[in-house]
């Protein structure tokens, strides 16, 4: 199919504007701001397009230098930005992150709302690229921003269907962004018959209720929602897959510089190996990719599939001369 499909991997969603105060200042203290872009959808593309996949990213962005600056900065990283939609006088969503040590948590804070993104709608897409396109990667987050984003994603969906393409979900639940029972309800009707579905564990047991057993929960997923596969990630405790046989992978050791987006390159590690037909090698990168995330700074998977294989190879951490 690759052959026939140019594009491995489609995917929807906003990335916003990230800002974070240098060192560990507060931030209403903060004198500077470190500027870089964030957003799960677009972290996944440009973690696969640094593995060697052809991947495409679809959003709307403010027709301003800040929705130009998002734009850049993901082509920089090789992903077709080439349909992306432009709104006049929009606005980028921004998040700044404080960062933390312990016992302090860190702490992350949204300016979004009224976002270009948020007022994607379904109309605006062509949605025939998607016949050049093996697989569609989608986000709950997206969803929760706003009904028009819903609508979006349930099409994407459908179209996605429609024209033979595998489909992923990482149900990735957002509490600042909506309620326990909003997600239930708008995420239950897309989640059913998806090939591949991605969640924490936390988040199974919030929305659905599911025991504290990765397994378990694993297979309930997989039950209630008809999907070929199931992945729960199950924080210091690794994570596994279900597809009617089950897979486990252990986290790796880290020292935390950015622990945003590891879960993000977790799925594009596990996405890595399922479009091959390998969920052991899918599962083994998604958790060498997320460890590997932690050791850089930004939202971004800045690193290459040598450094995967090296470090799932046992390669010594010492400095490579």
């Amino acid at each position: 199919m690759s052959e026939t499909r140019p594009i491995d991997v489609w995917t929807l969603g906003e990335t916003m504007v990230r800002l974070v105060p240098k060192g560990f200042t507060r931030l209403e203290e903060a004198q500077e701001l470190e500027c870089r872009t964030g957003g799960s959808e677009s972290n996944v593309a440009v973690a696969l397009a640094r593995l060697g996949m052809a991947v495409a990213w679809i959003s709307q962005l403010p027709a301003n230098p800040l929705g130009r600056m998002i734009e850049r900065r993901l082509r920089s990283f090789g992903v077709d930005t080439s349909r992306v939609l432009w709104e006049e006088g929009g606005r980028a969503g921004v998040y700044f992150i404080e960062p933390a040590a312990m016992p302090r948590r860190a702490q992350v804070l949204y300016d979004r709302a009224h976002s270009a993104a948020s007022h994607m709608r379904p109309e605006q897409i062509d949605w025939t690229a998607l016949a050049q396109v093996r697989h569609v990667h989608l986000t709950g987050i997206t969803v929760a921003l706003s009904d028009s984003c819903l609508a979006t994603v349930a099409r994407a969906l459908a179209e996605a269907r429609s024209r033979g393409c595998t489909t992923s979900f990482d149900v990735n639940y957002r509490a600042r962004l909506w309620s326990v029972e909003a997600a239930r309800q708008a995420l239950e009707p897309l989640l059913t018959g998806v090939d591949l579905l991605i969640t924490p564990l936390a988040d199974a047991q919030l929305l659905w209720g599911l025991p504290a057993d990765g397994e378990a929960a694993a297979a309930a997923l997989r039950e209630r929602f008809e999907a070929k596969v199931v992945a729960v990630t199950l924080g210091a405790e690794g994570a596994l897959c279900h597809d009617g046989q089950v897979r486990s992978a252990a986290s790796f050791a880290v020292r935390e510089v950015d622990r945003v987006g590891a879960g993000d390159a977790f799925d594009a590690g596990l996405l890595f190996g399922f479009l091959r037909g390998d969920l052991d090698l899918g599962i083994a990168y998604g958790m060498a990719m997320a460890g590997l995330k932690h050791s850089i700074p930004g939202d971004e998977f800045v690193a290459t599939r040598e450094e995967v294989e090296s470090l799932l190879a046992g390669a010594s951490l010492e400095i490579h001369r």
